[in-house]
């Protein structure tokens, strides 16, 4: 029975959370605040099991860790660091619930009021604070707008590191590379075509798909066509593994995306992105139209819309990556305003900023 003092406990339910976390646990063993990693077990895991995945990223980044909860009976905690869209089903000691969430979002669950139970919620931009405050005016949780933790990894990185990370996963340093980061769903992935990489062979593309189409049964037709891209040699298909984006943004040109939040994060960079609006719906949806897809879509975002260049046919793909990478200042303007609204202080320091607020509140 362990009989622990912890300064933060980070509850990590899936693996695409530990790049928002990871920051934030440097932060504070610079500051020698002891923490650790708990990894649900896997009878409360989804229908596929990460527990593997997630130890063996906590073992490569000295991440102290434990499976599950049992022998932290006795132990005390000042934060529960959380980062899913719903409040934490969990029995772990804590005096003060914490929400960093995993995404910036273009779904309504960004601003559901479930999330208003944490005692502080570390918010992206002033746009979510804004509306937050609008819709919860008599809300008791501290919303603190720090930015974007996932980004402080990308300020790491040198030009040294840069063209070693190209070399290792067997890119052409000459090329400009494209990153193609589709969400699940709604995806371009199902509309995009098989010869993809070939209709683009004079660049560099690293493919980095959600963990869902990695695994779960629903998503099996988008996998038939990673098969097909992962033959090309120009291409560098992310596996699994490859929890953390953030070096895919350092070294990438430009961003091909869709519905996922991943468009904003790599505008915050002040680089090109482009918006597959070419998406693919479910029979549901395509019967409901847009009411169901609105229903799962949060409409005020829609405004951020042109943060970049909207491509509502495949065909206009390439032409319009050529566009933007032969002028890549074009949407310069509304890049740096909508990261102030949507991302917040774009620095590397965000994980400094969210110690400092926990400082600040830790009640011992």
């Amino acid at each position: 029975m362990q009989n622990s003092e912890y300064f933060a406990i980070f509850y990590t339910e899936h693996l695409y959370y530990i790049p928002q976390f990871l920051p934030v646990a440097r932060e504070l063993e610079k500051r020698q605040y002891p923490y650790l990693f708990v990894v649900l077990e896997s009878s409360k895991r989804d229908i596929f099991n990460q527990n593997e995945s997630i130890i063996n990223v906590c073992k490569k980044e000295n991440i102290p860790f434990q499976v599950g909860e049992k022998g932290l009976e006795n132990s005390t905690c000042e934060y529960l660091i959380c980062g899913g869209d719903n409040y934490p089903d969990s029995n772990l000691p804590h005096k003060q619930k914490v929400l960093i969430v995993h995404g910036i979002g273009t779904k309504v669950s960004a601003f559901t009021e479930d999330k208003n139970k944490f005692d502080i919620r570390f918010v992206e931009g002033d746009f979510r604070l804004r509306r937050l405050k609008e819709l919860y005016p008599d809300a008791k949780v501290i919303w603190e707008n720090v930015g974007f933790s996932k980004l402080d990894d990308v300020f790491r990185y040198t030009r040294e590191m840069k063209n070693e990370l190209i070399n290792n996963i067997g890119l052409d340093s000459t090329k400009p590379t494209l990153l193609y980061a589709p969400t699940f769903y709604p995806s371009s992935i199902e509309n995009m075509s098989n010869t993809f990489p070939d209709e683009f062979k004079d660049y560099n593309i690293i493919i980095k798909p959600h963990y869902y189409s990695y695994l779960r049964k629903k998503y099996k037709t988008q996998r038939k066509k990673f098969k097909k891209w992962q033959q090309y040699k120009n291409v560098y298909f992310a596996t699994f593994e490859d929890y953390n984006i953030a070096p895919f943004y350092a070294i990438a040109d430009l961003l091909i995306s869709d519905e996922s939040s991943v468009v904003f994060e790599f505008a915050a960079l002040d680089k090109p992105v482009i918006c597959n609006r070419f998406i693919h719906l479910r029979l549901s949806y395509r019967i409901f139209g847009k009411y169901k897809f609105n229903k799962r879509m949060e409409s005020a975002m829609n405004r951020f819309r042109d943060i970049g260049e909207n491509v509502w046919k495949y065909k206009k793909l390439k032409s319009t990556v050529e566009q933007e990478l032969n002028n890549p200042s074009h949407n310069h303007n509304k890049r740096v305003e909508y990261t102030k609204e949507i991302i917040g202080p774009n620095d590397g320091k965000v994980s400094v900023r969210m110690v400092d607020i926990m400082e600040k509140h830790y009640t011992k």
